[in-house]
């Protein structure tokens, strides 16, 4: 075994006390630095990109049919601009140029002379394009509901979903579900 003299054995007890004070001060004395914890963002890039853009199909009497991205917020001129403008025998004011654009919208503009649908080409009615006549020809939808989801629309902007219905008055869940297969957004 190892012997040590009583010096060494003398510097080595001093030299374990000063490790054990040492560790003793710079625990307790001595401030504990600050943990910054970073998250990440709550929303991934790819639904931040899909909030600043919307898709929408131009067809019809347009230069350029097709689907089209747009910013957020785009207008239905904005979308028959990105289609290289509307031909010369296009009856371009049948549509609501002025109108906000919904994701997923198709835009149709029809020929001079042809009539423009009423109802989506599966014979849904759009509640946010719909005249009060349109949505009248809804099962329990008369002229003062009608006008009701028309004054919301208005008010709210175009409804994101069907069962938005339900803030129009008097129109509750029994009766969304009787017309819910009747309605399209777009």
């Amino acid at each position: 075994m190892l012997q040590l003299t009583r010096r060494e054995q003398l510097g080595a007890i001093i030299l374990v006390v000063l490790l054990l004070l040492g560790l003793l001060i710079r625990n307790l004395l001595l401030p504990k630095p600050a943990v910054e914890v970073i998250t990440p963002p709550e929303t991934p890039a790819e639904e931040e990109q899909t909030e600043q853009e919307i898709v929408v199909h131009v067809a019809g009497a347009v230069h350029a049919p097709g689907v089209y991205t747009l910013p957020a917020g785009s207008r239905v001129y904005t979308a028959l601009e990105a289609a290289g403008g509307v031909l010369p025998e296009a009856d371009q004011h049948a549509l609501n140029l002025a109108e906000p654009l919904l994701d997923g919208r198709r835009i149709t503009v029809p020929f001079q002379g042809e009539q423009k649908e009423n109802a989506a080409e599966n014979g849904k009615i759009n509640i946010n394009t719909a005249t009060a006549a349109e949505l009248q020809q809804l099962p329990g939808i008369g002229p003062a509901k009608a006008a009701a989801i028309i004054a919301e629309r208005e008010k709210n902007g175009p409804f994101q979903t069907i069962d938005e219905l339900t803030r129009v008055s008097g129109i509750g869940p029994n009766t969304l579900n009787v017309i819910r297969d009747y309605l399209s957004l777009y």
